[in-house]
């Protein structure tokens, strides 16, 4: 019951709480131990002599991304540690890896873009140095302090709308719990998918939420390929719907947050309260 997950963002912080109310014993690799909390074990991503012996004997979470040379740092400094563990391994992985179309776990990767290439190249990476890795393709992230309302009840109400484009998302809480799920019922399927699976365009999403609280309407700016920077490209302009045979067959997982325009809303009001 000992689990360490290497990054320390913003899903970490879930994560490492569902896990301690699970009854295990948590360990965070990070580059800086910043406002640690309470009943977790931190170390620095330099410690290798520590490091190298957690990597090799407890449950692992690999929530770092790649870096700007498309390399994975983990498996750049510690791929021998990991290499000879035995425990559960998941990669944090993202939906970028697939094309066009519906997907699920079955589904050949078929990225478009330099970012879906380099994922898929580090899940490679993962499962060459630990055939037991499981690799979770995550769908965009949302929640408390990540969301499209912060900046539009700060007065920002434009709207990006792409024809017949929708986003693929998950609440933190969803993807931590589900996480954790996996890992109670040890499970030993090698891909998964995180998605919630109910599509709705965010501009809809917005647009309900605001009329609900009745706030200023969203305006609609068309999306512009010339006027996006190239990571929104890679979401724009790749239209995939993603399934999880996984969550729905194997986990039997309820969602907490099935549906983004209600989980928007409780996030705007909560927001609003705050203020």
């Amino acid at each position: 019951m000992k689990l360490t997950i290497i990054g320390n963002g913003y899903t970490t912080q879930f994560l490492a709480s569902d896990a301690l109310r699970n009854g295990y014993e948590v360990s965070i690799i990070t580059r800086n131990i910043l406002n640690p909390k309470k009943n977790i074990h931190y170390l620095s991503f330099f410690d290798s002599i520590n490091i190298e012996k957690k990597l090799a004997n407890d449950n692992i979470i690999s929530t770092v991304p790649f870096t700007k040379e498309g390399l994975d740092p983990v498996l750049e400094k510690y791929q021998n540690s990991i290499s000879s563990n035995k425990k559960k391994v998941i990669y944090y992985s993202a939906t970028s890896v697939y094309g066009n179309g519906i997907v699920d776990e079955s589904s050949k990767p078929s990225p478009t873009h330099k970012r879906g290439f380099i994922r898929l190249n580090c899940e490679k990476e993962w499962i060459k140095t630990n055939a037991q890795t499981s690799i979770f393709r995550i769908s965009g992230i949302y929640g408390p302090k990540r969301h499209p309302m912060i900046k539009y009840v700060q007065g920002d109400n434009k709207v990006i709308v792409k024809e017949d484009y929708t986003s693929n998302r998950i609440h933190v809480e969803d993807l931590s719990l589900i996480t954790i799920e996996f890992l109670n019922k040890k499970c030993n399927e090698k891909i998964i998918n995180i998605c919630d699976q109910k599509k709705i365009c965010t501009y809809d999403a917005i647009k309900f939420v605001s009329d609900e609280l009745k706030l200023k309407k969203p305006k609609i700016v068309r999306y512009d390929s010339n006027k996006v920077s190239e990571k929104l490209k890679s979401f724009y302009e790749v239209n995939r719907t993603v399934k999880s045979k996984i969550i729905n067959n194997k986990l039997n997982y309820k969602f907490k947050y099935p549906d983004y325009k209600l989980a928007l809303l409780d996030l705007t009001k909560s927001l609003l309260n705050s203020n």
